[in-house]
C-alpha cells in the first residue's frame, strides 16, 4: 500500500504540496525584494 491507497490521502497530499509550494514562493519573492535595494547599492 502506497500514498495513493486512498483518495483521501491523495487529496491531503496535494493540498499539503500546494501549501508547500505557495510558502515558499511567498518566502523567494521576500527574500528576494529585500535582497535587491542591497545589490543596486553594491553595483553602484
Amino acid at each position: 500500500m502506497g500514498l495513493a491507497h486512498c483518495p483521501l490521502c491523495v487529496g491531503l497530499a496535494v493540498l499539503s504540496l500546494l501549501r508547500c509550494s505557495a510558502l515558499a514562493l511567498m518566502l523567494w519573492r521576500l527574500c528576494a525584494r529585500e535582497a535587491q535595494p542591497r545589490l543596486r547599492l553594491a553595483a553602484s
